[in-house]
This record gives structure tokens, C-alpha cells and sequence, in this order.
């Protein structure tokens, strides 16, 4: 008798159910981090900035460093199991301790390559698809980056709902399991033959300043502009939700559902969009959108008038969270690992900016005065994008 065929592994499925899990993880816990640091530990904003500062600086080392270890290693499943370990067993340690303590060892320690594992996801991705399916290996990416925001249509009132009914630090349970189950289905692929990608085969006889146009370097600083704008926005939205306009927890997680719910189909549509305008134009397009929604916000006077306010926002970080990512994988050709640690390296930059702009500005007075940094932030990175791709990028060429 014929031996039987292997049953092949359900590739996107499994890369989705992983970004999934990883969604559950941050969407559970991104939306109260700061609630959970200053209303129920009762940290100073001074002190939840520090803690946000050297939460950054781990991330920026633990970022090079993975970026450096995967194109060096050639197997990202490796990576992510790790990282996707250490994620649980950081969120575990602020549900176990419920400390102030806890709290700093988890961010600044075991938090920053926890989170890696997102980014390193979409560089395993990248690179398989490439191999596999090159013509639509973008548009998978971006389905993918839909995927991964379905979990925050429906995980942030999962969470506000366990935070009212039972306790807030029940969402770092929950956070612990989504990663648990990213790192098990991440060995499921690392025991898979058909999962192992090729090492791309690269020069490192060039340096990596160097292998970075002009123009993308300055349209990375565009980037990092809008990425602190949407780290002050998302840190600074929660607390106003309850000090400013009498929300509660379970509002917070139903603000971040509905734009989540929202963001799925525009998502796919950017995408679409992507195969006719250049990433730059979209990425500008997004973040005078979101400076126009950081504008309203300073307007707005109640928990509705957020709920409504989620649309434009939707609309705007449907691209800033989709696109960048192509953008960035593009800016070291042939090096995603590298390219991939840049990306990281941007998000803890731009943490660092934002958490240094949340130390010295906030206060329960001034929330409403961080929109407008935000949506200026969020302007000056648009402009620094149409600079860089219409105006360096011509003249370089011409």
C-alpha cells in the first residue's frame, strides 16, 4: 500500500490564530496599563513615565538584539517561542504580585522581548509568503494585520467587562494565557518541516546606515513623529475617558471595540488602496486624519462623543497600523531581520518620546491639552513624509 501524504499544515490559519493570540495579549492590557498603574497601584505620573522610559530603552536593546539574532539564526519560530514565553510570564508576574514592583519588573524587564513576538510574527510571515506566494505577499500581510485587529474588536470589552465584574488585574491572567497560546502554536510550526523558511542568502559586508536611502531615513523620522502621537493619544484617552468625561473601565474597553470593529474592513480596503497610491501618500493621508481626530477629541464632552469620535480614528490608524509595517520591511532590501529590528526600534523610540511627553506634561488637568501635542506630533510626521518621498526623493532622482 502507498504510504499516505502528510496532511499539510493550514499555513494562514495558524499564522493568524498566533497573531490572534498575541492580540489578546496586548489588547487586554494596553487599553488599562495606565488606569492600572496610577488608579489601582496608586503610581505617581512621574513615576508611571519612568517606568514607560526604561520600559523603552529595554525594548530598543531587545529589539536589536532579536533583529540581530533572526538573520543571523535564519529560523524566526525560535524567536517567537521565546518571546511569546516570556510575554506570559511577565503578565503573570503583575497578576500574581499586583505591586508597584511587579509592575516595573514586568514592563521593563520581561515585557520588552515579550513583545517582539509581534513583530517577529509578521517578519516570519513576510518571508514565507515571500517564498511562496510573492505576488500577494503585501495584501497577506495586511489580511493578517486585520486578523490581528479583530482581537481588539472583541477582547477590549471582554476585558472591561472582567475588570468591573470580577478585578483589573484578572486581564493580566488573560493577557498570560493569549501568549501561552501564541508560544503553542509557534511549536506546532518549529516541529514542521513544511514551517521552515530559507535563509535568505545577503551580504553583511555592507552596513546598515548604508543600505538606507535618504529619503527613507528622513520618512522614518515621519514615522516615529506619528507613532508618539499615537502612544500619547492611547495613553492619555483612557484617563480622560474616566477623569474628563465619567467613563469607567468597561467604556475604555468599548471605545477600543467599536474602532477595532471598525478598522478590520478599512484595513483591507488601505490595502487595496496600496496597489495604486505609494505607501508614503497613504501613510501622510492617515496622519492628518488622526490629527484631525486628536482635534475633536479636545471638543468633545462626554463618552458618546468618544464612542462617535472612534470612526475618524478607525479610519486613521487603519493605515498608521497596517502600512508602516510594508513600508518599514522594504527600507534594508533582502534584510527582513534587520528591517524588522528597525520597525521595533521606531515603536520604542517612539515610546520613549511619548512617555517623556506624558511625564513632564500630564496631570488630571492637562489631558485634554496632550490631544493638541498629539494631533500637532501627528501633523509635523505627515509633512515629514511628503518632504522625504515628494520633494528629497525627486531631487534625487532628478
Amino acid at each position: 500500500m502507498d504510504q499516505t501524504t502528510p496532511r499539510r499544515l493550514p499555513m494562514p490559519v495558524l499564522m493568524s490564530a498566533s497573531l490572534f493570540a498575541i492580540g489578546i495579549s496586548l489588547a487586554s492590557t494596553a487599553p488599562y496599563d495606565a488606569i492600572v498603574a496610577i488608579e489601582a497601584l496608586k503610581i505617581s505620573h512621574g513615576d508611571f513615565a519612568l517606568i514607560l522610559t526604561a520600559a523603552s530603552l529595554a525594548g530598543l536593546v531587545a529589539s536589536v538584539l532579536l533583529g540581530w539574532l533572526s538573520d543571523r539564526i535564519g529560523d524566526r519560530r525560535v524567536l517567537i517561542v521565546v518571546a511569546a514565553l516570556l510575554g506570559a510570564v511577565g503578565f503573570g508576574l503583575v497578576y500574581l504580585l499586583r505591586s508597584p514592583v511587579g509592575f516595573a519588573i514586568s514592563y521593563c524587564l520581561l515585557l520588552p522581548l515579550g513583545n517582539t513576538a509581534f513583530s517577529q510574527t509578521f517578519a516570519y510571515a513576510r518571508v514565507y509568503f515571500d517564498q511562496r506566494d510573492h505576488a500577494r505577499s503585501e495584501f497577506r500581510i495586511t489580511a493578517l494585520r486585520s486578523v490581528y485587529a479583530a482581537s481588539w474588536v472583541l477582547v477590549p470589552p471582554l476585558a472591561g467587562w472582567i475588570a468591573a465584574v470580577y478585578q483589573v488585574f484578572d486581564i493580566y491572567l488573560l493577557a498570560a494565557v493569549g501568549y501561552l497560546c501564541c508560544a503553542a502554536i509557534s511549536l506546532v510550526l518549529l516541529g514542521s518541516e513544511e514551517a521552515r523558511i530559507m535563509k535568505p542568502v545577503t551580504s553583511h559586508a555592507t552596513a546598515p546606515a548604508n543600505a538606507i536611502a535618504t529619503p527613507m531615513l528622513i520618512g522614518i523620522g515621519g514615522v516615529v513623529l506619528i507613532n508618539v502621537a499615537i502612544r500619547v493619544s492611547g495613553t492619555v484617552t483612557p484617563l480622560a475617558m474616566i477623569g474628563n468625561f465619567g467613563g469607567t473601565t468597561g467604556d475604555v474597553g468599548i471605545a477600543s471595540g467599536i474602532r477595532a470593529l471598525i478598522e478590520i474592513p478599512l484595513m483591507l480596503l488601505w490595502g487595496l488602496a496600496g496597489q495604486r497610491f505609494r505607501k508614503p501618500t497613504l501613510i501622510a493621508a492617515g496622519a492628518l486624519i488622526f490629527a484631525l481626530y486628536m482635534v475633536l477629541m479636545t471638543q468633545a464632552r462626554s463618552v458618546t462623543d468618544v464612542f462617535w469620535l472612534q470612526i475618524p480614528c478607525a479610519v486613521a490608524i487603519a493605515v498608521l497600523v497596517s502600512i508602516p509595517i510594508s513600508y518599514m520591511q522594504e527600507a534594508i532590501r533582502g534584510r527582513v531581520g534587520l528591517s524588522t529590528s528597525l520597525l521595533d526600534v521606531t515603536l520604542v523610540v517612539s515610546a520613549l518620546l511619548a512617555a517623556g511627553l506624558f511625564g513632564a506634561l500630564a496631570t488630571p488637568d492637562t489631558y485634554l491639552s496632550l490631544f493638541w501635542v498629539a494631533g500637532g506630533l501627528a501633523a509635523a510626521g505627515a509633512v515629514v513624509m511628503v518632504v522625504a518621498h515628494h520633494v528629497v526623493e525627486r531631487r534625487a532622482i532628478a
